[in-house]
């Protein structure tokens, strides 16, 4: 769903707030936009301001753009994740997603099964009284109109062979600071003691990555550092959202 116009915005949400089973729909702000979730129902701004949050990538996210493109209208989803705040945007690393579907329709007997321990007493009709099974069952199904869903199936999307889990931590990792050509920041792992090296990942969003930034300006990015943080897959892509950062200590070699 495209949205070019709406509300006032809602003030942001702190770095590091955890959302626990809000209620949203995927819409693109202005064309090009990335993916977006904006709060809708109880979760939405009481206030009726528009409350968004820039989804960032990972496997849950292609599952959700898999439902939303399934769907014949935007499905509405709960979900639970992690916000960054960046440049005055807050941005939503999903976790959990859930959306609700149609329960599956059952085939349900009209007539009542006879019980062979209970004897005839002439009381007992062929036909489904309003206590029947069926009749029990019918009511629970109009009362719930729609059953949640879980979308981190695992057998939505296909497995890329360098494909790492989403939440997948790094501890204090050497390598080097890059710009992208279309802009993004990329973090070029060294090679490890046997001479191997991980593919780069491109940084997302959050206040490390502010630092990475202004620590950069005032030296040189091809400085080595060493990161920390979680790693996620997108469409075959590797992500990082930085959470710590150290620059390398050269130590003099000691004398004999």
């Amino acid at each position: 769903m495209v949205v070019t116009e709406g509300p006032t915005p809602a003030p942001l949400v702190p770095d590091g707030a955890l959302l626990t089973r809000v209620e949203g729909i995927m819409v693109k702000p202005e064309p090009g936009d990335p993916w977006t979730l904006r709060l809708v129902g109880e979760t939405a701004d009481p206030e009726g301001r528009t409350r968004d949050f820039i989804l960032l990538p990972s496997k849950l996210l292609e599952e959700m753009e898999q439902a939303e493109a399934s769907a014949e209208q935007s499905p509405t989803f709960t979900v639970t994740g992690t916000v960054s705040l960046f440049d005055q945007r807050n941005w939503l690393m999903p976790q959990h997603v859930e959306t609700h579907s149609e329960h599956t329709a059952r085939s349900i007997p009209a007539v009542e099964p006879v019980d062979p321990n209970d004897a005839e007493d002439g009381m007992r009709s062929s036909q489904s009284a309003g206590d029947s099974i069926a009749d029990i069952v019918a009511d629970l199904q109009s009362s719930i109109q729609t059953l949640p869903r879980s979308l981190d199936t695992g057998s939505s999307t296909s497995v890329k062979a360098n494909a790492v889990p989403d939440g997948t931590l790094i501890l204090s990792r050497r390598g080097r600071l890059l710009r992208g050509r279309h802009g993004a920041w990329i973090f070029v792992f060294d090679a490890d003691a046997w001479g191997e090296d991980d593919a780069p990942a491109v940084l997302l969003p959050s206040p490390t990555l502010r630092t990475l930034i202004n620590q950069g300006k005032r030296s040189d990015y091809r400085q080595p550092i060493h990161v920390s943080g979680s790693l996620s897959s997108y469409h075959g892509r590797k992500f990082l959202v930085p959470t710590a950062v150290t620059g390398l200590r050269e130590r003099p070699n000691l004398s004999r």
